[in-house]
């Protein structure tokens, strides 16, 4: 049976990764997105993960989630944001730049990404 979570994390350019049970999905920001129409997050890319790797990203979001403290209001430069769907069940924080639960989210994603 296929899991209905589905995360979803935006990093401090906007450069999106899509996380579903079975894959991982990198959508960057193109220079016609970008802020200053020269920045580029670089090439797409889709990777298959673990259920292993699956339940290792929902530990952290689920972590980052639980720690208000390092949640902000509004979202700025450098900061992180992260979405978690559960059936119907829809549920977004932004992080603070520089927090630790943003830094341990941003490089298991990139270490998966570069397997």
């Amino acid at each position: 049976m296929k899991s209905d979570r589905r995360y979803e994390y935006a990093d401090g350019s906007a450069n999106r990764y899509i996380i579903m049970p079975d894959r991982l999905e990198y959508d960057p920001v193109t220079p016609a997105e970008s802020s200053t129409g020269t920045y580029s997050g670089g090439d797409p890319k889709s990777v298959s993960i673990s259920a292993e790797q699956f339940e290792a990203i929902g530990q952290l979001f689920s972590k980052a989630l639980d720690n208000k403290a390092v949640h902000i209001k509004d979202r700025i430069k450098t900061s992180g944001a992260i979405s978690m769907v559960k059936g119907d069940i829809h549920t977004q924080v932004i992080l603070a730049p520089k927090c630790v639960e943003k830094e341990a989210i941003e490089s298991l994603l990139k270490k998966i990404l570069s397997e």
